[in-house]
C-alpha cells in the first residue's frame, strides 16, 4: 500500500512538474517572439525621427527655393557644381579680365572679354559661358548672376547649370541690377531716346514699367527682399547739376519718394536694409528710408578716393589716400553711418574688398592683408603672382591676374 501511494505521489508531482515545464517553455517562446514587434516599432519610430529631422533641415536650408520652379533650378544647380578638378592655381587664356568673384557658397566666377567662367572649390570649371558682347558687366546674387552687355540689347541670367533667362531686349542697356529674391531690374534706352525702367520676377516674366521724363538715368538698384527699386538721375537745374533720386514700390510701380541731390559727383547707390538706401557721392554719403527722406549723411573727402562701395550686409567702404601721399585709409560705417573699423595701409593699394565679415587689402607688392571687420589681427597672404582682382572665403584668398587664379591661405602676423 506504502508503495501505491508513493508511486501516486510521484505521478502527481511529475505531473505538476511537467505543467511547470510546459508554462515556462510557452512564456519563454511568448516573449521570444513579443521582442520582436518591441525591437521593429523602435526602429522604425528612430528612423521616422531621423527622416523628420532630415526634412526639416533641408526646408531650412533650401528655405529660399520652396516652389517647383525654383526647387528644380537650384537642384540642377547643386548637380552642375559636383565633380573635381585639378586644383589652384588654375590656368586659363584671356586677354582681359573685366571681374572677378566669389559666388554661391564655394565657387568663384571670372568674367573675361570672351568667357564667363565658373569654378567649384576645386577648380573644376562647372560652366563656361561664351558671351561675345563689347562691355560686359556682371552682377551677381545669392545663387544667380545678370550679365548684359552695356550699350547693347543683351541680358541673360546664369547659374552653374548655364542660361536660366534670355530677356528679350530690343534696346540698349544703360544699366541693371539682381537682387537675392531673384528679381531683376533693367533700364534701357530706345532709338527715340525714351529710357524706360523695367523690373522681371525670378521667373523672367516682367512685372513693371516705367518711363522716365527729364534727365539720364545713370543708376538702378533692386532692394535684397525685391520689394523696391531706387533709380538715380542726371540733369541740370538753373546750371546746377542735379541727381534726383526716387524710390519705387515694385508690385504697383508707385513712387514711394524722391529727393535732389545739388552739386555733388555721384558715386553709385545700394539699398542696405529692406528700406533705407545708401546714395555715395564725391563730398557725401547719404541714407534715405523709403520715402527717400533723410535719416543720416556724412560729410567725406574723396577727392583722393580710390574706392566707395557697400558690402553684402549693407556695410560703407570707403578706401582713400587723405594727402595722396602713398598712405592710404580703409574705412568702413555701418548702415547708421556709424565708422566700426578703419585701417592704415602704407603701401599703395589695387584694390580692397568685403565679404561682410571680413575686408581685404590687395597691394601693388603682390601680398594681401585680410582683416575681420572690428578684429585687431592682421592675415597676410603671399601669392607668386600680381593679382588685379581678389575675392574671400574664410581665411582662403583668391587672386586673379591674366591667365591665372591662385588659391592662398592667409596667415596670422
Amino acid at each position: 500500500m506504502k508503495a501505491d501511494k508513493r508511486l501516486k505521489l510521484r505521478g502527481k508531482r511529475k505531473k505538476i512538474v511537467d505543467k511547470i515545464n510546459a508554462s515556462n517553455t510557452r512564456s519563454e517562446t511568448k516573449s521570444a517572439y513579443s521582442a520582436h514587434p518591441k525591437k521593429r516599432k523602435i526602429f522604425f519610430r528612430v528612423l521616422f525621427s531621423v527622416l523628420a529631422i532630415s526634412l526639416f533641415l533641408f526646408l531650412v536650408l533650401n528655405i529660399n527655393y520652396l516652389t517647383p520652379g525654383k526647387m528644380k533650378e537650384h537642384i540642377g544647380a547643386v548637380f552642375a557644381d559636383t565633380g573635381h578638378g585639378a586644383g589652384f592655381p588654375y590656368r586659363f587664356s584671356s586677354n582681359e579680365i573685366k571681374d572677378f568673384s566669389s559666388f554661391y557658397s564655394n565657387d568663384i566666377v571670372i568674367l573675361t572679354d570672351s568667357d564667363l567662367m565658373i569654378l567649384n572649390r576645386s577648380a573644376k570649371p562647372v560652366l563656361t559661358y561664351k558671351h561675345s558682347m563689347s562691355n560686359p558687366i556682371m552682377k551677381c546674387s545669392r545663387d544667380r548672376i545678370l550679365l548684359y552687355d552695356q550699350g547693347a540689347s543683351k541680358a541673360v541670367i546664369l547659374n552653374q547649370n548655364g542660361v536660366v533667362i534670355d530677356f528679350p531686349i530690343d534696346a540698349k542697356i544703360i544699366c541693371a541690377d539682381i537682387c537675392n529674391n531673384g528679381k531683376t531690374a533693367i533700364v534701357t534706352r530706345n532709338d527715340s531716346k525714351k529710357e524706360f525702367l523695367n523690373v522681371y520676377a525670378y521667373s523672367g516674366k516682367r512685372i513693371m514699367n516705367w518711363q522716365k521724363g527729364a534727365g539720364y538715368i545713370i543708376d538702378t538698384t533692386l532692394s535684397e527682399n525685391g520689394n523696391y527699386v531706387g533709380v538715380a538721375i542726371l540733369d541740370t537745374e538753373d546750371a546746377v547739376q542735379t541727381v534726383t533720386i526716387l524710390n519705387f514700390t515694385v508690385s504697383n510701380a508707385k513712387q514711394k519718394g524722391n529727393t535732389k541731390i545739388k552739386s555733388s559727383t555721384f558715386y553709385g547707390m545700394d539699398f542696405l536694409s529692406s528700406n533705407d538706401l545708401a546714395v555715395l557721392c564725391d563730398n557725401k554719403i547719404f541714407v534715405f528710408n523709403s520715402k527717400c527722406e533723410g535719416k543720416k549723411d556724412l560729410e567725406i573727402n574723396a577727392s583722393n578716393s580710390l574706392q566707395l562701395y557697400t558690402d553684402n550686409r549693407g556695410q560703407i567702404i570707403h578706401t582713400y589716400s587723405l594727402f595722396n601721399n602713398g598712405t592710404y585709409s580703409v574705412d568702413v560705417y555701418n548702415s547708421n553711418l556709424k565708422k566700426i573699423y578703419s585701417k592704415e595701409c602704407k603701401q599703395d593699394i589695387i584694390t580692397t574688398g568685403s565679404d561682410g565679415k571680413s575686408i581685404y587689402v590687395l597691394y601693388t607688392n603682390k601680398n594681401v592683408e585680410l582683416n575681420m571687420i572690428g578684429g585687431k589681427v592682421t592675415y597676410l597672404a603671399k601669392p607668386d603672382n600680381l593679382g588685379s582682382f581678389a575675392a574671400i572665403k574664410g581665411k582662403n584668398i583668391y587672386v586673379c591676374s591674366n591667365g591665372c587664379i591662385e588659391k592662398v591661405k592667409a596667415k596670422k602676423q
